[in-house]
């Protein structure tokens, strides 16, 4: 890893493109660039990372939109813990959908299978999770997102098979609860910063 000073977030940028990293991170004007390492944890405002996104490891740039992400897609399903443990084992978390563009990317390239997304509620019942920062999905983006009645946990009986997982849903096309057993498609994500 190298650390230099740098006046501001695009000069580490600027240093972090030149240098063809991995990743950076930029914090009172202190840049750090080289490998680096998302978690479930968030980072915090003052010390956010951004990754370069290089085929070279399987990741692939995508633009939404006013949206860039650098994202891995999977050729084979799995469960969700799998496929999140899976994706923090690259760095990344599963694909979040925090905005309409990235929504729209999924109904243009998912229309013939179900995709799991970085959200659920399996620490707490009815309170849902962005995988990415662990931030929870407010109410109005819920009634945005998912088919209409949507969440419900209701598709096994209570106590079987909870539906804590969030996928992305071809036939509606849209997201919906599902048991996290359930074997699904996945897409890893990681943080993105677009530098021209």
């Amino acid at each position: 890893m190298m650390i230099l000073n740098a006046m501001s977030h695009l000069d580490c940028a600027r240093e972090c493109y030149l240098q063809k990293c991995a990743c950076f991170s930029f914090s009172n004007h202190i840049c750090s660039i080289g490998k680096c390492n998302s978690s479930n944890t968030p980072t915090g405002p003052a010390q956010e990372i951004y990754v370069s996104c290089f085929s070279s490891d399987g990741f692939t740039f995508i633009t939404i939109g006013s949206v860039s992400a650098c994202v891995w897609v999977s050729t084979i399903e799995k469960n969700y813990t799998t496929a999140r443990d899976e994706c923090r084992g690259k760095d990344a978390y599963l694909y979040t959908v925090k905005t309409m563009e990235k929504l729209k990317w999924l109904q243009s390239n998912y229309n013939q299978k179900a995709v799991w997304i970085g959200l659920n509620d399996i620490d707490v019942e009815g309170t849902y999770r962005w995988e990415d920062d662990n931030t929870v999905c407010s109410q109005s983006w819920i009634n945005q997102t998912f088919v209409p009645g949507e969440p419900n946990n209701q598709f096994y009986p209570k106590g079987i098979y909870d539906e804590d997982c969030i996928r992305f849903f071809y036939n509606v096309p849209l997201l919906n609860d599902a048991p996290c057993v359930e074997m699904n498609a996945y897409i890893c994500e990681k943080p993105f910063f677009n530098f021209p």
